[in-house]
C-alpha cells in the first residue's frame, strides 16, 4: 500500500471529530485532498495525525467519513478489509439479538455511521438484501460485503443482493441494480407485524416501506383503540392506515397526492384479506384540501397522522415541513375530536427535537389550541443514533394530546 497523504484539516473539522462527528464536509481543506487516494490521514492544528479518513471526491458535500481514531493508522488501513469484516459480524450479531425485529421481515443489518461503518447501510428484505451506499467509496469493497453477509447468513443467494448508490444529486441517483442483470425488477411481498407488503425493487428509491419507522408504527398501537377513527396524511403506501385497521379501528382515511402511491396502498391492503377494505377510505389529493372536505363534511377523527415530506412543492413555492405545521395543526385540529391525538412526524436533520418540539409549542400558541406533548418518537431498535452526529438522527416526531 502506498503512503497514506496526511492532511490538515478545518479547525471546525477537528473539533468535529474529538466530540464524535464522522463527517468531513467540503470546505478549503477538504477540497485539497488528493483525488486519487481512497485514505486520508486527517492532522490536527499541530500536524498530528488525528484520524483516518474514507476519502470520497464525487460527494458533493461529504468528502470523507472518519473510520478510525485510533492510531497507527497505516496499520489501520493495512487492516482494513478485515475490520470491515468484523464490523460487519458485530452489527448482525446485534442484530440477531434484537428480540423486538423478530416480528418483522424487514430491518437494518447496518445503520451506517452508528454501526462504525459509515455510508454503509444494509437493510434486510426477507431473503433478500438491499445494500445502499452514500459514499463511492464503497464500490470497490462489494464482494468483501456480500461474502461477509452471504458467510453469516448462507441462505441469501447471489440474485436476491441488491446494490445501491444514493446521493444527493440526479447524477448519483441510480437504480438498484444487480451485477449480472442491470435490467432486472424484483417484486414480492414481505411481513411485518403480521401484514404483508409488496416491496419493489429495481423502479426508483420508493421500494414501498419506510423500514426505519417500523419501530415507531409498533410503538403507536397503544394509541389506536378499538372503533377508533384514523387519518393519516401523506400516507405513502399505507403501512400506518394497514397498522389501524389491524389494530381494530372502524374507519381509516388515508390521504396522499401521489395516485401511484394510493394504488399501492390499494394493492397492500388487497394482500390482508383480514382486512375490511370498507373500512378504508383513499382520498388523492393534498392534505390541505383533504382537511378542507372532511372538514366541510363535519367528520371527527380519534388520531391523525401527519408525516409530511421535509419540504414539498406547489409549483410556485418551496416549503419546509417544519414550516407547514403552522397551518396543518389549524386544520388537523379542526376535524380531530375532543379527546383525539396527533402524531405529527419531522423527517430532516436540519431541525433537532427540541427546536421541533419548541417550535410546535410555539405554534399551538399562537393559533391558542390546548393540546398536551405526550410521547416522543425516535430512530430506535435496528437504527440506531450516534451521540454527536446530528445527520444520523433525522426522524422526531411527537404525540399531542387534546385538552
Amino acid at each position: 500500500m502506498n503512503k497514506i497523504p496526511e492532511c490538515p484539516i478545518h479547525p471546525v473539522s477537528i473539533k468535529l471529530i474529538r466530540s464524535g462527528h464522522p463527517w468531513i464536509t467540503a470546505d478549503s481543506f477538504s477540497n485539497r485532498f488528493p483525488r486519487q487516494s481512497s485514505f486520508i490521514v486527517a492532522a490536527d492544528e499541530r500536524r498530528r495525525p488525528l484520524a483516518l479518513l474514507l476519502h470520497d471526491p464525487f460527494h458533493k458535500n461529504v468528502k470523507a467519513r472518519v473510520w478510525s481514531t485510533r492510531a497507527p493508522f497505516e496499520r489501520e488501513a493495512q487492516h482494513f478489509t478485515a475490520s470491515v469484516q468484523a464490523r460487519l459480524d458485530l452489527a448482525f450479531e446485534k442484530r440477531d439479538k434484537q428480540k423486538e425485529i423478530s416480528e418483522r421481515e424487514n430491518y437494518y443489518l447496518t445503520f451506517g455511521e452508528a454501526d462504525q461503518l459509515p455510508g454503509l447501510f444494509i437493510l434486510r428484505l426477507k431473503d433478500r438484501v438491499l445494500i445502499q451506499f452514500y459514499t463511492a467509496f464503497w464500490n470497490r469493497y462489494k464482494s468483501i460485503i456480500q461474502t461477509t453477509i452471504q458467510e453469516i447468513y448462507p441462505e441469501i443467494l447471489d440474485e436476491n443482493i441488491w446494490f445501491q448508490l444514493r446521493g444527493e444529486t440526479k447524477e448519483l441517483q441510480k437504480l438498484p441494480k444487480n451485477e449480472s442483470d442491470p435490467n432486472r425488477r424484483d417484486e414480492f411481498h414481505l411481513q411485518e407485524f403480521g401484514l404483508q407488503y409488496l416491496i419493489r425493487l429495481g423502479s426508483s428509491y420508493d421500494i414501498g416501506l419506510y423500514t426505519d419507522m417500523s419501530s415507531i408504527r409498533h410503538t403507536l398501537q397503544d394509541l389506536i383503540a378499538q372503533d377508533s377513527k384514523v387519518l393519516n396524511l401523506y400516507s405513502y403506501t399505507g403501512a400506518f392506515s394497514l397498522w389501524a385497521m389491524k389494530l381494530g379501528a372502524s374507519e381509516v382515511v388515508s390521504v396522499d397526492l401521489s395516485p401511484k402511491y394510493i394504488e399501492w396502498l390499494q394493492q397492500n391492503i388487497g394482500l390482508n384479506p383480514e382486512l375490511k377494505s370498507e373500512q378504508h377510505e383513499a382520498m388523492t389529493m393534498s392534505a390541505d384540501e383533504a382537511l378542507g372536505s372532511l372538514k366541510g363534511q363535519n367528520r371527527k377523527f380519534d388520531l391523525i397522522i401527519c408525516d409530511p415530506p421535509s419540504s414539498s412543492s406547489d409549483g410556485e413555492k418551496r416549503t419546509s415541513a417544519i414550516k407547514s405545521y403552522k397551518e396543518l395543526l389549524k386544520k388537523m385540529d379542526a376535524v380531530l375530536s375532543s379527546e383525539g391525538k396527533m402524531v405529527i412526524f419531522l423527517n430532516t436533520h436540519q431541525v433537532n427535537a427540541q427546536k421541533f418540539e419548541r417550535t410546535i409549542q410555539d405554534y399551538l400558541k399562537e393559533l391558542n389550541l390546548k393540546y398536551k406533548l405526550g410521547l416522543k418518537l425516535s430512530l430506535s431498535q435496528d437504527c440506531p443514533t450516534l451521540k454527536g452526529f446530528p445527520e444520523g438522527n433525522y426522524l422526531k416526531g411527537i404525540v399531542l394530546e387534546k385538552l
